[in-house]
C-alpha cells in the first residue's frame, strides 16, 4: 500500500499568527467590556446632577432677591423723602391741617381735635389732578384720585404762595414720572427746585 502524502495547506497564517490573533481579540473584547461597565455608570447616575446648572440656577435666585430688596430699600428711601410740608393757617381753620409731599406719595392729616387726627396717603400714580384757587391772602387745594375721583380731597386756608409750590412739586413729580424719570436714582431733595420748576411749566402750557 503506499502512503498516502500530506498535502501541504494553503493557510497564510501559522500557528504563532493564530495564537497573536486571539490574543489581540481577547484584549479587544476586554476593552469593550469595560467600556460598557463605564457607560452603564453614567447612565446610572441621576440625571438632574448637573453642578453647573445647579449653581447658575442659584445665582440667578440671588440676583432675583437682590433687585428685590433694592426695590424695597429705594421704596423705603422715597418715602422717608419730604419734598415739601405746610399746614393750614390758624385761626382760619382752628385745628390745622398738615400736607406732606413725599417722593412717591401725598399725606394728607386732618386734625379733628386736640391730639386727634387722620391720615389719608395718596400715591402719586393714583393722582390724576391736582387744583388750587386763589384769593387774595389764602388758597384751596384739591387733589383728585384716580380710584375715587368723584370724593377729591381739599385743604382751604392755606397760604398762597404754599398752595402754589405745593401744586408745582406735584406737577413736576407726575411729569417726570410719565417721561420714565426715576426719582429713585436722584435725590429728589436736591433736585427739588428743577422738579419744581418743571410742574410749573406743566402749569402753564
Amino acid at each position: 500500500m503506499s502512503k498516502k502524502t500530506q498535502q501541504p495547506t494553503n493557510s497564510i497564517f501559522d500557528r504563532d499568527d493564530a495564537v497573536e490573533i486571539l490574543s489581540v481579540a481577547g484584549e479587544g473584547l476586554l476593552r469593550h467590556n469595560t467600556l460598557k461597565e463605564n457607560m452603564d455608570k453614567e447612565a446610572a447616575k441621576p440625571q438632574n446632577s448637573m453642578p453647573g446648572k445647579e449653581m447658575s440656577i442659584s445665582n440667578q435666585g440671588k440676583s432675583n432677591r437682590k433687585k428685590v430688596e433694592n426695590k424695597i430699600n429705594q421704596m423705603a428711601d422715597k418715602s422717608d423723602q419730604i419734598l415739601f410740608r405746610t399746614k393750614t393757617v390758624f385761626p382760619f381753620d382752628f385745628f390745622p391741617d398738615t400736607i406732606t409731599i413725599n417722593a412717591n406719595k401725598i399725606d394728607i392729616i386732618n386734625a379733628a381735635f386736640f391730639f386727634s387726627s387722620s391720615t389719608t396717603s395718596i400715591p402719586l400714580r393714583d393722582i390724576a389732578n391736582v387744583e388750587i384757587e386763589t384769593s387774595p391772602f389764602f388758597a384751596k387745594i384739591k387733589i383728585v384720585n384716580i380710584r375715587y375721583p368723584m370724593e377729591p380731597l381739599m385743604m382751604q386756608y392755606l397760604h398762597k404762595s404754599d398752595a402754589i409750590r405745593a401744586k408745582n412739586i406735584i406737577d413736576g413729580l407726575l411729569v417726570s414720572m410719565s417721561q420714565g424719570a426715576d426719582v429713585a436714582a436722584i435725590d429728589p431733595q436736591k433736585m427739588q427746585p428743577q422738579i419744581e420748576k418743571v410742574g410749573e411749566g406743566a402749569t402753564t402750557e
